[in-house]
């Protein structure tokens, strides 16, 4: 028979597999609004197609006349963005990780395997900069101006997993990859950061043994001053890995492995308020005082961040277990999602009324990207597609 120990190290080990499988299939969104022109989905068609040979695994990034994307087990790729053509790849000998880049309109900034994270020109490909964290990245770091904030992990997709590893969260300066500041904290993993104001909140999950757990497990959240990483508070739960973090002026909402949409106070590091959201939740974005999600239970909601409270909720009509992938993207007071059937719809922002539905028949992997009148998006088996809409 195996003593409490081994069930403990056992127990912690199937957590953490569970966890990563999370991890992996997490994507992450950019606050706000993406994009002042309106879809108009009675004239959205398909305008070209690339077959990048693997999965689409993270939602593609528009940059200027460029997309990027990195498929599963391929490299970061660059496509016309109006005709699909192939602009450029990223030429590398160490494996770039594809859920790890970003864009602050200009570079693109993208990790590779063995802690190298690389700044790139969006238009020709050509690197800009090239610096050595030492520490693996494995999701999107967070672009403000002209600071990049870089999460690390020490436990993911292709590692050598090391719980007790302290991650780092690294301030870079998004012209040349200089270190402003960084930050050793007590997780092993470090999920993309969020920030409002002069503060910084970093989270991720933590190793301990010595906790039982039945689900989610030990979570630690830190609040940064951004200018000189001196800490403020740290909040710790047991609602597992986190999926996605967006602060606002009175109120840090987060999802985690948990069901459960919750809400920190930012001046005390206390929850305050916890909401069942149904089901599995993927990720959510954030703009204003609201949140926008999709639950594994076909709903998606709209979350005041200061109260809790649900401003909306709209189930989905359209097939069973048909829930939203990835996070909505809202352009003005529309809310676009896109499901795990392929059915794109519109929403309107403010009161969740059904605008349009366009399905496609593909299978994604995460949400969708829009930019400039055009939609973006790509499958499970390796294709990246762009809509527009044709008068």
């Amino acid at each position: 028979m195996l003593g409490n120990d081994s069930k403990t190290k056992i127990f912690w080990w199937m957590l953490i597999a569970s966890m990563l499988s999370i991890f992996f299939m997490t994507g992450c969104a950019t606050s706000g609004l993406d994009s002042e022109i309106l879809l108009d989905g009675e004239n959205l068609v398909e305008q070209w197609r690339f077959d990048s040979g693997g999965a689409i695994n993270q939602t593609p990034l528009r940059v200027g006349d460029v997309v990027v994307f990195v498929p599963h087990n391929g490299t970061l790729t660059a496509l016309d963005a109006t005709t699909g053509e192939l602009r450029w790849t990223l030429e590398s000998e160490l494996d770039v990780w594809e859920r790890a880049y970003t864009t602050d309109g200009k570079y693109i900034f993208v990790a590779l395997e063995d802690g190298r994270l690389l700044a790139l020109d969006a238009r020709s490909g050509k690197t800009r900069w090239d610096v050595d964290l030492g520490i693996n990245v494995q999701v999107r770091p967070l672009v403000v101006g002209n600071t990049l904030y870089v999460p690390t992990t020490f436990v993911g997709p292709k590692l050598t997993s090391n719980p007790e590893g302290k991650a780092k969260l690294f301030v870079l300066n998004t012209a040349d990859g200089s270190e402003i500041w960084s930050f050793e904290t007590d997780n092993y993993i470090l999920q993309t950061p969020t920030l409002f104001g002069e503060v910084v909140y970093a989270g991720g999950s933590y190793y301990a043994p010595e906790i039982e757990v039945d689900e989610g497990g030990p979570m630690r959240i830190y609040a940064l001053d951004a200018e000189n990483a001196a800490e403020l508070w740290t909040y710790e739960s047991m609602d597992g890995f986190i999926k996605r973090m967006y602060a606002t002026e009175s109120s840090l909402a987060y999802i985690a492995y948990e069901d459960y949409a919750i809400g920190v106070d930012v001046q005390t590091g206390e929850m305050s308020w916890r909401r069942d959201t149904g089901n599995w939740v993927p990720s959510m974005l954030g703009v204003g005082d609201t949140v926008y999600f999709g639950s594994a239970n076909t709903a998606i909601y709209a979350f005041d961040t200061t109260t809790g409270d649900i401003n909306w909720q709209h189930n989905i009509p359209e097939g069973t277990f048909n829930y939203v992938m990835g996070s909505p993207v809202r352009v003005q007071d529309d809310l676009y999602v896109l499901t795990q059937h392929g059915d794109i719809f519109a929403l309107n922002a403010l009161d969740g009324t059904p605008l349009w539905h366009l399905p496609t028949g593909v299978t994604p992997r995460d949400g969708l990207a829009v930019s400039d009148g055009w939609l973006y998006f790509g499958d499970i088996d390796g294709i990246v597609y762009a809509y527009t809409s044709v008068d």
